[in-house]
C-alpha cells in the first residue's frame, strides 16, 4: 500500500511541476489585446519560463544531488506557488514575463528530484512504468493549468488565474510530502561542486548526449505546435476566443491514458521501435491540422501530442539509466537540453509565422520530429555482439 502511495506522490509531483509551466499557452491571444502587444512579444511569456528552466536544471540538479530529492523536491513546490502569486501582480507585459522566468528558474527542481528519486526508490524492472505515470502527471497538470487558466480568464482574468493556480500548488505541498517518504537509496554527493564538476562524464556520454537531443527536438515540436495553434485557430475561419481555445487541450487527456503503457511497450518491442512509431504518428497528426474542419484539427492535435509524450516517457526513463553516477545532475543536463528545446519552439517559429502561416509551422516540426526519430531509432536500438547476441550495457537494456 505505501509503494502504491509513493506512485500517487510521483503523478502528483508530476502535476505541480506543470500548472504553472504553460499557463499563459491558452491566453496568448488575450495577452496580445491586454498589453497592446504583438505575437512574438507575448510568446516571450512561455520562452521566459522554459529558458529559465534550461539554465537552473543543472543546478538544481546539484542540489538535489547533494541535499535530497525529497527535500528539494517539496522546497521548490513551494517556491513556485509563491511565484504564480507574485506574478498576479505584474503591473505590464516586462514585469509578468520576469516573473514567468522566475517560475521557470524553481521548477527544475521538481523535474530533476523527481525522476532522481524514482529511478532511487524502485527496482530497474519498475521504474520505467513509475516514469511513465509520473509523465502521465505532467500531462494532467498542464491540461489542467492550461484549461482553467483559460476558463478563469474568460470568467474574470488573467491575474484571477494566476492567483488560483498558485493556491492550487500551495494545496498539493502537503499532499505530496504525505505520499513521498524520504528517500531510502540516496547518497548525497560530497558537495554542490563536486556534483556539478561531475557533468564533465555526462557530457561524454554518447547515448545520454543523443537522449538529451531526442529531449530538446520533442519539447520544441511540442511548444511550437501548442503555442501557434492558438493564433491559428483564434484567425478566420475559426474565431475561437480565449474561452474556446482552452478545450483545445483536452486532447492531453488522450495521451495521459495512453503514456503509462509506454513502459510495457519499450520493453516488449524495443525502445527505438515504439519511439519511431510514435514520431511516425505525431508527424501524421500535424499534417490533419493543415485541414479546415476544427474536427479533423483536433484530431491531428491528439495524435501529433501522443506522440510526443511517448517519446518523452521513454527518454525520460533512459537518462538516470544510462547515467553513470550523479543522476539528478544527468536528469537536470537533460531538463536543461529538453526546455532549451521549447524555448526555441515557442520563439523560432515566430518567423515562418509570419512569412508561411501556420503551413510554415507545420513543416519545421515534422522535419524536428523526423530527427528525434533518426536519433531514437540509432541510439536506442539495442547493440548486439559480433555473434549476434543482445546488449552488453545494463543502462542500455534498461531501455
Amino acid at each position: 500500500m505505501r509503494r502504491d502511495l509513493r506512485v500517487l506522490g510521483i503523478v502528483a509531483a508530476g502535476m505541480c511541476a506543470f500548472f504553472d509551466m504553460y499557463i499563459t499557452m491558452a491566453l496568448l491571444p488575450e495577452l496580445r489585446q491586454v498589453f497592446g502587444a504583438g505575437v512574438s512579444q507575448v510568446s516571450l511569456t512561455v520562452t521566459a519560463t522554459t529558458l529559465a528552466v534550461a539554465i537552473a536544471a543543472p543546478l538544481a540538479g546539484a542540489l538535489a544531488d547533494r541535499y535530497g530529492r525529497r527535500r528539494v523536491l517539496l522546497i521548490a513546490i513551494a517556491l513556485l506557488g509563491l511565484a504564480t502569486l507574485l506574478a498576479a501582480t505584474a503591473p505590464n507585459l516586462p514585469w509578468l514575463i520576469a516573473c514567468r522566468a522566475l517560475q521557470g528558474l524553481i521548477i527544475p527542481g521538481i523535474f530533476a528530484s523527481a525522476v532522481a528519486y524514482t529511478a532511487e526508490e524502485w527496482p530497474a524492472h519498475e521504474s520505467g512504468s513509475v516514469v511513465s505515470l509520473y509523465i502521465a502527471g505532467t500531462v494532467l497538470g498542464s491540461f489542467c493549468g492550461r484549461f482553467f487558466a483559460g476558463l478563469i480568464t474568460a470568467a474574470w482574468d488573467w491575474r484571477t488565474a494566476f492567483i488560483a493556480m498558485g493556491l492550487i500548488n500551495l494545496a498539493f505541498l502537503p499532499l505530496v510530502a504525505w505520499l513521498l517518504p524520504r528517500s531510502r537509496g540516496f547518497t548525497p554527493s560530497a558537495s554542490v561542486r563536486s556534483s556539478l564538476s561531475g557533468m564533465g562524464q555526462h557530457l561524454r556520454n554518447l547515448p545520454l548526449l543523443a537522449t538529451y537531443a531526442v529531449g530538446f527536438l520533442i519539447l520544441f515540436a511540442q511548444v511550437a505546435t501548442f503555442t501557434y495553434i492558438n493564433f491559428h485557430l483564434s484567425a478566420a475561419p475559426w474565431h475561437l476566443d480565449t474561452h474556446a481555445l482552452s478545450y483545445i487541450f483536452f486532447v492531453f487527456l488522450v495521451g495521459m491514458l495512453i503514456t503509462p503503457s509506454t513502459g510495457g511497450w519499450a520493453r516488449r518491442w524495443g525502445a527505438h521501435r515504439v519511439a519511431a512509431v510514435a514520431m511516425t504518428i505525431s508527424c501524421a497528426g500535424l499534417l490533419l491540422t493543415l485541414l479546415q474542419p476544427l474536427t479533423l484539427i483536433i484530431a491531428g492535435l491528439i495524435l501529433s501530442s501522443c506522440g510526443v509524450f511517448v517519446v518523452q516517457a521513454i527518454a525520460t526513463n533512459a537518462v538516470p539509466r544510462l547515467a553513470l553516477g550523479g543522476r539528478s545532475a544527468a536528469a537536470g543536463l537533460y531538463i536543461s537540453c529538453y526546455y532549451l528545446g521549447g524555448s526555441f519552439g515557442a520563439s523560432l517559429p515566430g518567423t515562418y509565422w509570419i512569412q508561411l502561416g501556420w503551413s510554415g509551422c507545420v513543416l519545421l516540426v515534422i522535419l524536428a520530429q523526423a530527427a528525434a526519430a533518426a536519433i531514437a531509432w540509432n541510439i536506442w536500438a539495442p547493440q548486439r555482439n559480433a555473434d549476434g547476441r543482445a546488449p552488453l550495457a545494463p543502462a542500455q537494456a534498461a531501455l
